[in-house]
């Protein structure tokens, strides 16, 4: 939760799990709709805690829209 925003690799060295099951484990948070990677690279993607986010924007829209 300090972290919503975070690549992959910040994750392995934060965790000291493998880049491989990292990677695994971001794949399946993606198809559960838990996690969205926002960069649609193969390297260095970055993944957000989407529900996370979408709560913490809550009422930051701006008047109107």
């Amino acid at each position: 939760m300090e972290h919503p925003i975070a690549t992959s690799g910040w994750l392995v060295e934060k965790t000291g799990i493998t880049p491989a099951t990292v990677n695994k484990a971001l794949g399946h948070l993606e198809q559960l709709g838990i996690v969205k990677e926002l960069t649609a690279r193969r390297h260095n993607r970055l993944f957000s805690y989407a529900g996370y986010i979408a709560i913490m924007s809550r009422g930051t829209e701006m008047p109107g829209r």
